[in-house]
């Protein structure tokens, strides 16, 4: 399965919105606001050294991709203008032997500081130099511009001449799940060049997976055991996971299917909360249930990941599982603005900006920039790579935004105010191809209508007219989900795709029955009284939207809205519930 590339006309969903909002508060004077993010490279060399992160190479590279993404989902040629100016400047500080890092020469890769060349372990080098050649390899395949395959291939030789054979191994850099995500790069190389030299490092790099100090991902997928218990469950060791995802497409060998399946499969029954996000605490540990940081560059990478198994196995449900994480944990990060995002999202407290709260990211010439701040933008934008897509057979419709879809004379247009109502209409003019609408599997009763005629049908797709009028209906009423461990007993409640939050700004009238002693958002969370609500209450009240896209659910006791709103002015919120 591939992401059709038809043009989008009339884009006017509520992602498209946020997306270019994004593009224009945010990434298209990144080099402006936060000029850090290209002088770090320029000034690798320069004594005194600056005081960089570990992982201060990343930033470059990750926004090379939000860009990307969000270039594809708008089309905003301004922006893809301002990106590449940015990776013409970006290239201009790669070295002769192919070095695209931000640590001094006596340093490079080996893991070391540039004021502490002799203390190995301290860096993610490595990590730095595969996010800029999966960003470079985007921008290639989008514009063919050739500069930027050789770049990302001198950096490939750097790295081959660095490590195996007779050199270390990249485990011996330290940070092993990031550092060894450069696995995922030379795959991706391979498949687009065909060079066995490729192919044969990211073979090296499997052996080297297996060493103590790594994650042994593929072997502890193999024996059926729960991704939590792996060695290395954090989050950045998915990226290494996506390498197995390129080497399936590289030989067809099963194995590296089935790892990336069974990976994929354990975290979505062990570690995704309600809000669709992965991780607690920047990891799996087992339980969606407990309170913790929901990172978004966990849920970032776990969201590509899945969208990775997608392609290959091609299973509706897994798009369900992007769906709900696209509308609660990743939109729900994002400021309506389009300016900022959070670190943590958690599923009940509030919504701090990643710049407060990892604010000790912030450097000097990069007051905004952080990890999840030049992550933020893929997340939301990676919905145009699963929204429509297309294989041998036909073109399957998985997202229900507003949008026409020209491809020569072919169309297909879909009308609707989702995620908030149920009504999908499809119009496809002269498709030369089936046409396939998914059926999501949380929709209690789906009806669709064409040619006249109603017809309930299950999850899954369905085919619809290539030339003609269709309508999906969807079952919108309330559902509820039973929560485990901290939350046993509460239930979280959905509408569509859309998890429902209590926001205490929104519920004002309540606040008298509210204690106001607490200091630290877990007291104050403790003190926030809600009522308990009604199911039969819960079905016949009728939802609304207000002019700025926020869902609003009023009954008798309380006011709900959706997760994405919540928190946003900066009012506590939560999404367990007792219910009778």
């Amino acid at each position: 399965m591939k992401t059709a590339n038809w043009t989008k006309t009339a884009n006017d969903g509520v992602t498209a919105r946020l997306a270019q909002k994004i593009s224009d508060k945010w990434l298209k004077d990144i080099a402006e606001t936060n000029p850090a993010i290209l002088s770090v490279f320029a000034a690798r060399d320069v004594q005194p050294y600056r005081d960089l992160l570990a992982w201060s190479g990343e930033f470059a590279g990750k926004y090379l991709t939000g860009a990307y993404f969000v270039y594809r989902l708008t089309g905003d040629t301004a922006l893809k203008k301002y990106v590449l100016g940015f990776i013409e400047k970006l290239l201009g500080f790669q070295s002769d032997d192919g070095y695209l890092g931000c640590f001094s020469r006596q340093v490079r890769l080996c893991g070391a500081l540039s004021q502490h060349p002799e203390a190995v372990g301290e860096t993610w080098d490595l990590w730095g130099h595969y996010h800029i050649m999966f960003g470079l390899l985007l921008w290639y395949k989008e514009v063919g511009n050739e500069t930027y395959l050789q770049a990302s291939e001198r950096m490939a030789r750097l790295i081959m001449r660095t490590f195996y054979g007779k050199a270390r191994k990249i485990s011996e850099t330290g940070f092993s799940e990031m550092n060894l995500a450069v696995y995922h790069a030379f795959g991706i190389l391979y498949n687009l060049t065909k060079k066995e030299e490729y192919y044969a490092f990211a073979r090296k790099a499997e052996e080297d997976l297996r060493t103590p100090q790594a994650g042994n991902y593929l072997e502890w997928a193999h024996e059926g055991k729960d991704f939590y218990r792996c060695p290395k469950p954090r989050w950045e060791s998915l990226h290494v996971i996506m390498g197995f995802a390129e080497m399936y497409r590289a030989g067809g060998e099963e194995k590296y299917l089935s790892a990336v399946e069974r990976i994929v499969r354990s975290i979505l029954k062990t570690d995704v909360h309600n809000t669709g996000g992965f991780s607690t605490d920047e990891q799996a540990i087992g339980t969606p249930y407990r309170n913790g940081v929901i990172e978004l560059c966990c849920v970032v990478a776990f969201d590509a990941l899945t969208l990775e198994l997608f392609r290959l196995r091609e299973t509706p449900d897994l798009i369900d599982s992007l769906e709900i994480a696209h509308y609660n944990a990743v939109m729900g990060s994002v400021s309506p603005s389009g300016g900022w995002a959070t670190y943590d999202t958690p599923m009940e407290g509030e919504k701090l900006a990643n710049f407060h709260q990892i604010d000790f990211q912030c450097r000097p010439g990069s007051p905004m920039l952080n990890c999840c701040s030049a992550n933020f933008a893929r997340g939301v934008a990676e919905y145009s790579e699963w929204a429509l897509t297309e294989n041998e057979h036909g073109i399957y419709i998985n997202g229900f935004e507003p949008v026409c879809y020209v491809c020569g004379e072919s169309s297909v247009e879909i009308r609707s105010n989702y995620p908030y109502a149920e009504k999908i209409e499809v119009v496809c003019v002269n498709v030369r191809k089936n046409v396939f609408l998914r059926v999501p599997g949380w929709a209690r009763k789906a009806t669709l209508t064409t040619d006249g005629t109603s017809t309930e049908v299950c999850a899954g797709y369905v085919r619809i007219p290539a030339d003609g009028h269709a309508e999906l209906c969807l079952d919108f009423s309330p559902r509820t989900v039973k929560g485990g461990d901290e939350y046993a007993g509460k239930f979280s409640i959905y509408r569509g795709p859309v998890l429902l939050a209590y926001d205490l700004s929104d519920n004002a009238a309540r606040a008298a029955r509210n204690g106001g002693t607490g200091i630290t958002v877990k007291e104050r969370l403790t003190e926030l009284c809600l009522p308990v609500l009604s199911e039969a209450e819960l079905s016949s009240a009728e939802p609304t939207v207000d002019a700025d896209g926020k869902l609003l659910l009023r009954l008798s006791d309380a006011t709900l809205t959706d997760f994405r709103h919540a928190g946003f002015d900066g009012g506590l919120y939560k999404t367990w519930f007792e219910i009778r």
